[in-house]
This record gives structure tokens, C-alpha cells and sequence, in this order.
């Protein structure tokens, strides 16, 4: 799978604590290595939809994935597959406001 990262994404990863960043590095390792079909039942990245949520700028859908056990990534899908890491939440509670 393709990557596309949004500066606020990489921003809110170098502002997060070692042990976030390493999570996040990791994570966009194993996206690399995923197709769609193993991104959607990947168990350890709890890959969802937030339904009622769309991406501003293009109006695509949506997702959330788990980071670490606290932070996750908003993402959303293009074509291609393309993942598009949109920003990162420390506080999984804050990720969906």
C-alpha cells in the first residue's frame, strides 16, 4: 500500500513522547507491507471507519487506526490503494472530535 503523509500528521509525530514516534514509524512500516483486504482485518491496527466523518479538503471518507493502546491516526483512503495519514491523536478520545 501507497502513503501519503499531511504535514499534521508528521508534525503531531515529532511533538509525541519516544515511545509514540517509534509507534507511529512502526506502523507506517507495516502499512507499507499491507494490502487493503489485510488492512480492513489486520487485528492489531483496529482499522474503522468514523461514520459522519469526512476529510474537508476532499471530502473522501474518514478512518481511524491505532497507533499505540492511547493514540490513534485519522486517515482516509484513495485510489491506488492509498492510505493518507491525516493527523495523529495522543488521546484516543480526542481523535474523534
Amino acid at each position: 500500500m501507497k502513503i501519503e503523509v499531511r504535514p499534521g500528521f508528521d508534525e503531531a509525530v515529532m511533538a509525541a513522547e519516544l515511545s509514540t514516534r517509534k509507534a507511529a514509524a512502526k506502523t507506517v512500516q507495516l502499512l507499507q507491507s499491507l494490502d487493503l483486504v489485510q488492512l480492513w482485518s489486520h487485528p492489531g491496527l483496529n482499522f474503522e471507519k468514523l461514520h459522519g466523518m469526512v476529510e474537508p479538503l476532499t471530502g473522501q471518507q474518514l478512518f481511524s487506526l491505532r497507533i499505540t493502546g492511547s493514540a490513534r491516526a485519522i486517515t482516509c483512503l484513495l485510489n491506488g490503494p492509498v492510505i493518507v495519514l491525516i493527523s495523529l491523536h495522543v488521546q484516543h478520545d480526542k481523535a474523534y472530535r
